[in-house]
């Protein structure tokens, strides 16, 4: 080892420490240093610059070392001061207790004492790169953590808790629930079936989602917020009559829901005119629409019109037809109600009694009718209504054919009585079926034995009808027999007529009381007691030679 002069600040290398001098530093004792013959050449011939220590006191260990070599020395003899400089320093506690020879004394600093370190115990690779291992796989295995944090967290914002559809407008999916498709789509799963879910209906749907292993509660709610829709019809009524029903005034109504309608505002319409009544539509959401809806108002003052009526001959013991060729007409009710008062009448008893014929519309307008009834004991030789209408039914069989039509059937029953009654002037007329009777059975009789021959086959024909008796005559009366064809009314006349060799079949008013024959016509009548007969002709259809119907 080196010897060290009092300037140098190193240290020396302690491989082989003495232990004594190791307890004396730590024990802090000061140390001596110890300066050979030599050192103390080399100190007075060095050249030193004043370094000024502490208070004007120059440090001896910080002054430079100056060549030691003296002049006039051989170099085997400066080798040998060199060598002897190097050599260790093999007792540096007795070299410490050499007084240093000095001219002056310099107080020296005491040197702090120098704690020696342990030497270090080799670290092993392993001890070292395993803990480096754990952190870096902990640190990995952190962010690793962080990123599927932060990537489940992403997904999962991309899922809708609860969506809300208009109803009726758009058919619902999973994919509604979600703003953009997952990553992993494979990973998603949905407890509802989408295609069960009546969308048209208001309603409110709960289910789970299932998005990477976690179930997350969602909500469909179907919703109508939107008003139904109409229009109002234009309603054509009486100013008496019952306001109908909104919802049979409306059309066009649409919603996804059923709808329900009532009057919001109705005018007054008791005067009659053009009015707007409102309707108010309301879905089964509560949704509600107001329509307007147009009203034509008419008030009726004028009472039905009873035609037909007049007075009627009875015989203790038969029925009685009191509606038979009695009708009634209005200007508006289509169907206007005919009630007939026969409280004051006794068909037991003979006399002539009164009956009342009460026609109302529906406005509450109302006509009145009376006539009379004569009821009479039955004469000798009086023939009952089965028995004529018996004999009616064989005739009305061997000229008809089942499936024919109302004109055909009427058509033969007119031409029969046309050439199977032969006219005489007079015949008994006590009774209508009495006069009837004998036509069938004698086949002849005048104008009253043939015309109620025809009504009693038109009576087990089925058709309505009635007799029409000449009104006013001069010289002669005439009855012919009135008949509803097909919903009309028409004359049929099968009496014969002298210089005429045919008869009338479905003739209408105007064109009977247009024929005329030597000069005169004979069909006149109180027309006011009949139902008005139809107004087109159907002459160009009948075939009067072959009695039979051309095809319109």
């Amino acid at each position: 080892m080196n010897k060290t002069s009092d300037g140098n600040s190193t240290k020396p290398s302690m491989r082989n420490p003495d232990p004594a001098a190791k307890d004396s530093v730590k024990q802090g004792v000061p140390v001596k240093r110890a300066v050979n013959d030599l050192s103390a050449r080399q100190s007075r011939n060095t050249t030193q610059r004043p370094v000024q220590q502490g208070p004007g006191t120059l440090n001896q260990s910080q002054r430079p070392v100056q060549n030691s070599s003296r002049p006039g020395q051989t170099p085997a003899r400066q080798q040998q001061r060199q060598a002897q400089v190097k050599r260790p320093v093999q007792n540096p506690q007795k070299q410490a207790q050499r007084p240093v020879q000095q001219r002056k004394p310099v107080p020296v600093k005491q040197a702090k004492p120098v704690k020696k370190k342990e030497p270090k115990a080799p670290i092993e690779p392993m001890k070292i790169l395993k803990p480096l291992v754990i952190s870096v796989a902990c640190i990995l295995v952190a962010l690793v953590c962080f990123r599927v944090y932060i990537f489940y967290k992403e997904q999962t914002e991309l899922l809708k808790r609860e969506v809300t559809i208009e109803a009726g407008t758009v058919k619902p999916d999973v994919n509604m629930f979600f703003t953009e498709m997952p990553a992993f789509p494979e990973l998603v799963s949905c407890n509802l079936n989408f295609d069960e879910v009546k969308y048209e209906i208001p309603q409110t749907v709960t289910f789970n989602i299932k998005m990477y292993g976690r179930n997350y509660a969602c909500k469909l709610i179907v919703q109508d917020t939107v008003a139904p829709e109409g229009e109002g019809i234009r309603q054509t009524m009486f100013s008496c009559g019952e306001m109908p029903d909104a919802i049979d005034c409306l059309t066009g109504i649409k919603d996804v829901t059923d709808c329900t309608a009532v009057w919001k505002e109705v005018p007054d319409m008791s005067e009659g005119g053009d009015f707007i009544a409102k309707a108010l539509i309301t879905d089964a959401s509560g949704n509600e629409t107001v329509v307007d809806v147009p009203f034509s108002v008419t008030r009726d003052a004028k009472a039905p019109v009873i035609e037909g009526t007049k007075d009627l001959e009875v015989y203790i013991g038969d029925p009685v037809k009191y509606r038979t060729g009695v009708a009634v007409t209005d200007d508006y009710d289509e169907n206007p109600k005919l009630e007939i008062d026969t409280s004051d009448v006794d068909l037991n008893e003979p006399g002539t009694y009164e009956v009342h014929y009460i026609a109302t519309d529906f406005t509450g307008n109302e006509a009145v009718s009376t006539v009379s009834i004569k009821v009479s004991d039955k004469p000798e030789g009086y023939i009952e209504p089965d028995v004529l209408y018996a004999k009616a039914r064989e005739i009305l069989d061997s000229i008809t054919e089942p499936g024919m039509t109302e004109e055909e059937v009427a058509l033969q029953i007119v031409w029969w009585c046309r050439y199977n009654i032969r006219f005489i002037l007079r015949t008994d007329t006590r009774s209508w079926t009495e006069a009837a009777y004998n036509a069938f059975i004698y086949r002849s009789g005048n104008c009253y034995s043939t015309a109620y021959a025809a009504k009693a086959l038109f009576d087990v024909a089925g058709f309505e009808n009635m007799i029409i008796e000449r009104y006013p005559y001069q010289t002669a009366t005439h009855f012919w027999n009135y008949v509803k064809i097909n919903g009309e009314w028409y004359h049929c006349d099968s009496t014969w007529r002298e210089g005429y060799d045919s008869y009338f079949f479905m003739y209408t008013t105007a064109e009977l009381l247009d024929f005329w024959q030597g000069g005169w016509n004979g069909f006149q009548f109180k027309q006011s007691e009949y139902p008005e007969s139809a107004a087109k002709s159907v002459q160009n259809r009948i075939d009067y030679k072959n009695h039979k119907i051309k095809e319109a």
